[in-house]
């Protein structure tokens, strides 16, 4: 009776990892080809304790690069809006079209090497709009690019250990016995398929944040020069 049902247990386990090499192949395939156009930046959790350890933090330094790409965003569609100026137009071209507008009514005052834009005298509602959302910016350009920094450093970090989780799940969740298994194993492809998203998002993050901060930088830089 014993040797029956541990060779059944033995059969059991043997098919249960068959299925779930099948399903770990399926996986990618299946979120290439459900994965929109649009490239999504954020990370979920999977449910497997030892990934959703690391992305964990990777959510948190996602957190703060998104909300410098968002204050990016808001300030850039600000500065355009209140110029009237088309969606091609950079960030720079934006400052140069303030300044010729304000018609030499602006002046730059430093704060700690952060630049804040002032009208010396009443300007058209436009450029005081194009002032405020410069000025909106520019007061969280130093904590924004320390961030970014912090967040290309530890994302690489992150994405060394990350990159192995994909090939590693059928071992993490052989770990949790039968019971865990057979709990989990109409779960596999969705897991697999937000490891493989989030490993990407993580692959990701350096280079946006790299980008950011240099736009960032760029723009405060170009405020001293211009005002």
């Amino acid at each position: 009776m014993t040797h029956s049902r541990t060779s059944s247990r033995s059969r059991f386990t043997l098919l249960l990892v068959a299925v779930l090499g099948g399903l770990m192949v399926a996986g990618p395939a299946d979120a290439k080809k459900k994965r929109s156009k649009k490239a999504t930046t954020s990370i979920t959790m999977t449910g497997v304790k030892s990934f959703d350890k690391v992305f964990r933090e990777a959510k948190t330094a996602n957190k703060k690069l998104r909300a410098a790409e968002a204050d990016l965003k808001a300030s850039r569609k600000a500065l355009r809006s209140a110029l009237g100026l088309s969606k091609k137009s950079t960030y720079v071209q934006g400052l140069n079209e303030l300044k010729r507008r304000a018609d030499g009514k602006l002046r730059l005052y430093l704060n700690n090497g952060r630049p804040t834009l002032k009208a010396t005298d009443a300007v058209p509602s436009g450029v005081q709009d194009g002032i405020d959302a410069i000025n909106e910016l520019t007061r969280t350009i130093p904590s924004s690019i320390r961030n970014l920094k912090g967040v290309a450093t530890s994302s690489t970090k992150m994405f060394r250990k990350a990159k192995r989780f994909p090939s590693n799940l059928r071992t993490e969740l052989g770990s949790q016995g039968i019971d865990g298994l057979l709990d989990l194993l109409f779960k596999a492809p969705r897991i697999t398929r937000k490891t493989v998203r989030n490993v990407k998002v993580i692959g990701g993050m350096p280079k946006r944040a790299g980008k950011t901060s240099k736009e960032l930088a760029l723009i405060s830089t170009t405020v001293k020069d211009i005002f």
